[in-house]
């Protein structure tokens, strides 16, 4: 079945997902999803609302359901999260909510025994660090703040082979955000976040500048998106200026330069992001400061640098998650909006465009629409 509401959503004027019944076993915020190389989708520690959390679950996209998994050795939120070659994830940092704080203890998950395992801990303390899989298996962690709250300027990596950490040199301004950094073709790695974007190269070490201060569009951003698009160029969206927030652009590793592209519909922080197959990018949902928490969903489209509106969530969710699963829908799942609080509920969106009123019978793969699960969450 598909379906689609009976009117527009204020903040886009598109057509709204229908709840889907995939219920996590605790609302969650404040963490990275991780999807998993069997495809399943990994949600460990963070906030519910209430307090910092150690349980973890696990989406298993054969049921349509969010199973428990072994519990971290340390409760966080605002933590790092990467999925190492050998298909562990390893989880640094982040607080533990007794102070604001900064953990420097790190861990691995093991799919296979759904278990975690400490591992040495970090040289520094670290809340809220961006983080990295390196071309070579290594996990490059940067920033992020201290035990005091101050911004860090500091960088080291983690050797899954020897199991230890080690200093880098440091950036030359201060890091840290959940998923601001990316891997780029060059194997060098970007890193966008406050007012001037930075690379770092594995090779030589060393950090250089990328592009001029404030990029493209001229601004400091923060609680933006940073997304690698298939053809190697980088795409950053929204933040918490007033500029920011209105604002999208691309970065060219091969000229090394910011361009402006066309601003999207509707201005947001606190969003999600995720490439589709055909190298289409949504985002989705976030927050603004004259709207509060979003449902909205836009399509950005690589090829025209131009954007289009997409079906709306079920629900707005502000520090959500979103990632792409191997059937091409798109798994939404935590955060939370005023009206309902924190959201236990997921979602499974199909992409596209349906026009307001019902849709009819399933549709091809391209097809527009929201598929429907049954209360259960049994994928049928």
């Amino acid at each position: 079945m598909f379906s689609c509401s009976a009117g527009p959503r204020a903040e886009d004027g598109d057509a709204g997902a229908v709840r889907q019944g995939l219920a996590l076993a605790s609302p969650r915020k404040l963490l990275p999803f991780v999807t998993l190389e069997d495809g399943r989708v990994l949600a460990a520690g963070g906030h519910d609302g209430h307090r910092t959390l150690s349980s973890c679950e696990v989406f298993e996209p054969a049921t349509g359901r969010w199973e428990e998994t072994g519990a971290l050795r340390t409760r966080r939120r605002n933590h790092a999260a990467v999925r190492l070659k050998d298909g562990r994830v390893l989880v640094m940092g982040g607080s533990n909510g007794v102070a604001m704080g900064a953990l420097s203890e790190a861990e691995v998950y093991s799919p296979a025994a759904g278990m975690w395992t400490e591992v040495a801990r970090m040289t520094v303390a670290r809340n809220d660090p961006a983080a990295v899989r390196l071309a070579d298996g290594r996990v490059l962690v940067a920033g992020g703040t201290d035990v005091d709250q101050r911004p860090l300027r500091s960088a080291e990596v983690f050797d899954p082979e020897t199991g230890t950490w080690g200093f880098v040199a440091p950036p030359g301004f201060v890091r840290g955000g959940a998923q601001t950094a990316v891997l780029l073709d060059t194997g060098k790695v970007l890193f966008v976040s406050g007012l001037q974007s930075e690379l770092y190269d594995p090779v030589t070490g060393l950090w250089e500048k990328a592009g001029l201060a404030g990029g493209a569009a001229g601004t400091h951003r923060l609680a933006h998106s940073v997304t690698l698009l298939p053809d190697g160029r980088v795409l950053v969206v929204g933040g918490t200026t007033a500029r920011a927030a209105s604002t999208a652009e691309v970065y060219s590793p091969r000229t090394g330069t910011w361009t402006l592209v066309s601003a999207p519909q509707v201005p947001r922080e606190h969003h999600a992001t995720v490439v589709l197959p055909d190298g289409a990018v949504l985002v989705m949902g976030g927050e603004h400061y004259t709207t509060g928490a979003l449902a909205s969903v836009e399509r950005f489209d690589p090829r025209t640098e131009t954007w289009s509106s997409e079906p709306a969530l079920e629900e707005p969710r502000e520090k959500l998650g979103a990632l792409a699963l191997v059937d091409g829908a798109v798994l939404v799942m935590g955060g939370g909006n005023e009206a309902m609080g924190m959201l236990v509920e997921a979602e499974r969106y199909v992409p596209g465009t349906c026009g307001v009123g019902p849709c009819s019978a399933p549709q091809p793969a391209s097809a527009q629409g929201v598929a429907v699960l049954p209360v259960s969450g049994v994928v049928e």
